[in-house]
């Protein structure tokens, strides 16, 4: 490439990459170079020899420089490495920060604000200098409209180039942040993490707001399990993914053809999605083919047909309205209205060239459903040899769901077909992580090394019979005749021919362990607690005498706040899903306020409201009703507000009284009966505030209190600890008792 050529797409086009000085000489970026002529294809009367079409200018530059591949591959990394940081800075964006920003809109949106930031920030340096120029000029709420145009522009222009069509400008536009603060902080938390923290953002995302099958993503582990099990390294291949998602499984194949010229692209039925896994694939390096055009959700014929297709379809779920049933096309038989299973599967097949194969996410009752519909598209499934493999996989693989999936491998009839099928079991596979199992690349290896070698002719057991095993897992699986499969009503579900397990759940072994594991963590927990004796270090015995101890009333202690009229806050201005959270007296649970919110009001009423927030250590009583334990704020509580029915205690600075001991006096029987008499004593049992103000309270010096407050905290975590042990034996009796007496396991 001369140089006269680069000056002069410097100068004619306004995208193309700013150069850096070195010395009297400007030099510009391989990668941003590379990344710019990738979105440049070549005309057809350019095309040379051997070149497709759809070649850009970087599959040349790529030649031309000896690296194989696509620029935008060589510019990125594939599988970027997920570090402990990058945890924290998704958490902080996930939680509270969210809400602020994010206001009445939707979380999709604000996961869209911080997914283009971390795209912007490692893969555009240009771009996310223009960010900071902006963000260092605002400094008032009246800003934040700017900054969010800002980004907005940018994310549309920057999808566009790729063509994607999306509308992530109106997205971004659609947040109504609480201040200029807090969307700086957001953008500069998004654009701190690390590049492994990109997918952790959908993940999370996924787990908060309970998305359907048809939104989560796809794990990571999961995608690159089914991209191993099709895609050989090293070979050229065109990889499809009719139900994208966020990308996952289209980057996974890129892995595989990237180095070799393979091409790759998707279709989406969700905008949202479709602008996630541009996104993703952008940030990895990929250029992003992924359509949202697809009018007829199973159109009769195609255009083009794939060497392989990957995928992971919704659950479950029902055909959209449309023609779609009379025009689909079902040469296996007409899947049953309500549930698309079987539909995916017969388009996924559609979609492969002549003996092309296909990695599909199934949900397990779909291998033995009792549908009359499905069980015959099984069978003609099973006759014509279109399932090759069928792999139990292991459950809580996925952040918003314990749902457990099996991979089915599908090829396309036009080859010589096997009378068998493989069967395998992996659910005992996989590491825990928080609430979830990881198939790491070991677990990965140990499948591939079984199934592969079956694919491959080099590993034939005798049919039905012995399973075969990898080399360092005791992995069962086997090969099961197809009129074997015929009589166990065309199920295809590893179990009913591997034996033991149950049917959605994992097998004896893991559940044990997973039983046992959890026991003993709880067990360590109790042994870490009873090395400190409660007491000990105090010592027991005759406290200061009554000159040492003061009594104070309550009012002259604390500030004492009602909360707001039920007519200045009425049930109509309250939200369901984001805002300010209010406190009510159900979420006064065991002296704490729960986590989860039942009720919220916008940030514009909140801000009408602010005498009513609650801090730290502040402590929150019932104000009418039966009377309850109060409850001491938490971290997590931080700048709630107070409903009508609750009041608040903030401890005064003349007071000399520790908030942890006073929340531990007012949940004495003696307080909490003492303010259950005052508010009975009213015709509807209400707290009055003077009322609450005359309770006397009794209190040692400060060193004191702190220590009694010590104790009872030991005291407490020990409680919980010893509970949670009781229930984790029980849980684990339950477990071996099932067993045990149904002869699935057995003492040794």
């Amino acid at each position: 490439m001369s140089r006269p050529a680069v000056s002069n797409w410097a100068r004619r086009y306004e995208d193309f990459p700013a150069p850096v000085r070195s010395g009297d000489t400007e030099l510009f970026r391989e990668a941003e170079v590379a990344r710019w002529l990738g979105m440049r294809r070549l005309r057809p009367r350019h095309l040379l020899k051997g070149e497709r079409a759809g070649t850009t200018y970087a599959d040349r530059f790529g030649r031309a420089d000896g690296r194989r591949g696509t620029a935008t591959k060589s510019a990125r990394n594939l599988s970027p490495r997920i570090e402990a940081e990058d945890g924290k800075a998704v958490d902080q964006l996930m939680d509270r920060l969210a809400d602020r920003v994010r206001g009445p809109a939707p979380m999709a949106d604000f996961v869209n604000l911080c997914l283009f930031v971390m795209y912007v920030r490692h893969a555009e340096p240009e771009q996310w200098r223009r960010i900071e120029h902006v963000m260092a000029a605002g400094e008032r709420t009246q800003d934040v409209k700017g900054l969010l145009g800002t980004l907005g522009h940018m994310a549309r222009n920057t999808l566009r180039r790729y063509g994607d069509r999306t509308d992530m400008r109106g997205s971004l536009l659609n947040l109504q942040p609480r201040g200029w603060e807090d969307l700086v902080t957001a953008v500069n938390t998004a654009a701190g993490a690390g590049e492994g923290a990109f997918r952790l953002v959908w993940e999370a995302f996924s787990v908060r707001e309970g998305l359907q099958s048809s939104e989560f993503c796809s794990p990571a582990g999961l995608a690159a399990l089914a991209a191993d099990l099709t895609l050989a390294p090293g070979k050229k291949a065109t990889v499809f993914d009719p139900y994208t998602r966020g990308g996952e499984m289209l980057a996974a194949a890129y892995r595989h053809v990237g180095d070799v010229g393979g091409t790759v692209y998707g279709e989406t039925l969700d905008g949202r999605l479709q602008s996630v896994a541009s996104l993703y694939l952008l940030h990895l390096g990929v250029r992003p083919m992924v359509s949202s055009n697809r009018s007829d959700r199973w159109p009769p014929l195609r255009e083009h047909h794939a060497d392989v297709v990957l995928t992971n379809p919704p659950f479950n779920m029902s055909d959209v309205p449309g023609p779609g049933r009379r025009t689909g096309n079902w040469p296996y038989g007409a899947p049953p209205r309500g549930n698309d299973n079987f539909a995916w599967v017969q388009y996924v097949l559609q979609a492969l060239v002549p003996g092309g194969r296909a990695a599909v996410v199934m949900p397990v009752k779909a291998g033995n459903s009792v549908n009359a519909a499905e069980r015959e598209i099984r069978g003609a499934l099973v006759r014509t040899g279109a399932v090759e493999c069928v792999i139990a996989l292991p459950p809580h693989l996925f952040s918003a769901t314990p749902v457990p999936v099996s991979l089915w491998l599908l090829r396309r009839v036009g080859h010589p077909r096997r009378e068998d099928v493989l069967f395998v079991d992996a659910q005992e596979l996989g590491e825990k992580s928080r609430r979830r199992r990881v198939l790491r690349a070991t677990d990965r290896a140990a499948i591939t090394e079984v199934v592969r070698a079956w694919l491959d002719g080099s590993g034939h057991p005798d049919a039905g019979e012995d399973a075969l095993r990898a080399a360092d897992r005791n992995l069962p699986a086997t090969a099961v005749l197809r009129t074997d499969i015929a009589a166990e009503e065309y199920s295809l579900h590893p179990g009913d021919y591997l034996g033991g397990g149950h049917y959605g759940a994992a097998p004896v072994a893991v559940r044990l362990r997973d039983a046992e594991d959890d026991a003993a963590a709880h067990g360590g927990r109790v042994r870490l607690l009873e090395q400190r004796v409660p007491g000990a270090e105090y010592g027991y015995g005759p406290g200061p005498g009554p000159d040492h101890w003061e009594e104070r009333t309550l009012g002259y202690l604390c500030e004492i706040q009602p909360g707001p009229s039920y007519t200045r806050l009425p049930a109509a201005a309250r939200t369901g899903d984001a805002g300010v959270p209010l406190v009510f007296p159900q979420d006064l649970v065991g002296g704490r306020i729960v986590d989860e919110p039942r009720h919220r009001v916008s940030w514009q009423t909140a801000e009408r409201f602010k005498k009513f927030e609650v801090h730290v250590n502040d402590i929150v009583c019932v104000r009418t009703g039966a009377q309850q334990q109060p409850a001491l704020v938490g971290a997590r509580q931080e700048g709630w507000l107070l409903s009508a029915n609750v009041t608040r205690l903030r401890v005064l600075p003349r007071g000399d009284i520790d908030p942890l001991y006073l929340h531990a006096y007012l949940s004495l029987r003696y307080a909490r009966e003492w303010m259950a008499n005052r508010a009975a004593a009213t015709a509807a049992p209400s707290l009055r505030s003077e009322a609450l103000g005359h309770l006397p309270v009794r209190f040692p010096p400060l060193a004191q209190q702190r220590r009694c407050v010590e104790l009872l905290g030991d005291l407490g975590r020990r409680t919980e600890a010893y509970e949670a042990y009781a229930s984790a034996l029980g849980r684990l009796r339950a477990e071996l008792a099932e067993h045990l007496l149904h002869g699935s396991a057995a003492p040794r």
